[in-house]
């Protein structure tokens, strides 16, 4: 039979073409491998246009095979340092940095067109310490190892939203702990949710979360006056009445937590106690405290007492960035994983496979398979989703 290639992820990358940007068209078809190379050859039937497959991916015009980028990044994303990971593979630090770079802006943009109109029951916020290395000149140097000071740190916070049900890494966030940065987090939840869409929100007792919901999930309400002399009152900027939020309210005692409370900010706590009931929870902030642990293994930067600090805050953006999509794509959550009808057979004496593994990106319904990091990284996003230029 006749061979045929699937294209219906590719787009025509011809601004002139009238095809251009729109993807599963029927306009794409395969026009072989020039010069033997192992990059496929595109042609778009429209415009006579022929591209390679790895236009608009970080494989573009790379000399590097890309089995070395792929498993350099996949060391990266399980928790190796990049001065590591360039001694691994024999090539400059700056060489893995461009890497990086390059692949933490294009899974940005595959994040932005695949995690979107998200139909969400629950949401859970919290925030990570990071410390980002500084450079000091040689007299301040000295004077730190007078004073037995170690080396000053800048100090930045990771803030991180998660769905507690389908344990999706919804937005990540790196800035200072300020109002600002809440609202950062905020906003970049609202644009992953459904329209409409007002889940119940989770976080410890920082008083930015309240702020920043208000500011998002808010509208005004005229107050009634209550006499009949006097001005009328201004109106008021008050929460919807779909808003619910509640805090993990923990006291501590020299560092450590003693006691813990909860707290229903907006909303009825009888209806936050029957969302929770649904899934047999009650307010917690477990699981965004998981991830912080997953942060703390898989980002070399994050990790504690350890030399391979990021120097600046774009750096540590992109290593979490880098997470976020092999988190959400390609590692399987253990506790996602739905048992076969039957179990299938295994090759050569291993015992039958009982489970299907799945992917926080399978369980919100997003993909339908577990990917790899290179089929990441080769995914084409159409240009009117491309804000980084790749």
């Amino acid at each position: 039979r006749r061979r045929s290639v699937d294209t219906h992820r590719h787009y025509c990358p011809n601004p002139a073409c009238r095809y251009y940007g729109w993807l599963g068209l029927g306009n794409i078809v395969a026009n072989g491998h020039p010069n033997g190379g192992r990059w496929r050859q595109l042609k778009c039937i429209i415009c006579g246009k022929t591209f390679l497959e790895t236009v608009g991916t970080p494989f573009y015009r790379c000399a590097t095979p890309v089995e070395t980028i792929v498993r350099a990044l996949t060391a990266l994303a399980e928790g190796m340092g990049i001065r590591q990971v360039a001694r691994l593979f024999q090539v400059d630090p700056n060489t893995v940095l461009t890497w990086l770079t390059q692949a933490s802006q294009h899974i940005e943009a595959i994040s932005r067109y695949m995690v979107h109109t998200l139909h969400l029951s629950q949401v859970q916020m919290d925030e990570l310490c990071a410390l980002l290395s500084q450079v000091q000149s040689a007299p301040e140097a000295a004077e730190a190892v007078l004073a037995r000071w170690p080396r000053r740190r800048h100090r930045f916070w990771l803030w991180a939203a998660i769905d507690p049900i389908s344990k999706l890494l919804l937005a990540v966030v790196v800035g200072d702990r300020s109002l600002t940065t809440a609202q950062m987090l905020v906003h970049a939840v609202v644009q992953v949710l459904a329209k409409g869409c007002v889940p119940l929100f989770v976080s410890d007792q920082l008083a930015h979360y309240a702020v920043a919901l208000l500011t998002h999930f808010g509208q005004w309400v005229t107050i009634p006056r209550r006499g009949t002399c006097g001005k009328h009152p201004k109106p008021r900027w008050m929460p919807l009445p779909t808003l619910q939020y509640a805090q993990v309210v923990k006291r501590r005692v020299s560092g450590r937590v003693v006691a813990v409370t909860h707290r229903v900010v907006y909303g009825v706590a009888a209806q936050v106690q029957t969302a929770l009931e649904m899934c047999g929870w009650q307010i917690n902030t477990a699981f965004i405290e998981r991830i912080n642990n997953a942060f703390r293994s898989h980002v070399a930067a994050l990790g504690r007492r350890v030399i391979a600090l990021a120097k600046t805050m774009d750096g540590l953006r992109s290593q979490t960035i880098l997470f976020q999509g092999y988190y959400n794509f390609c590692l399987p959550h253990a506790a996602l994983r739905l048992p076969l009808p039957e179990p299938l057979p295994t090759r050569g004496n291993g015992s039958p496979k009982k489970w299907q593994q799945r992917t926080p990106a399978m369980a919100a319904g997003i993909t339908d398979h577990i990917w790899t990091l290179q089929e990441l990284l080769l995914f084409r996003v159409p240009p009117w989703q491309q804000e980084v230029t790749v």
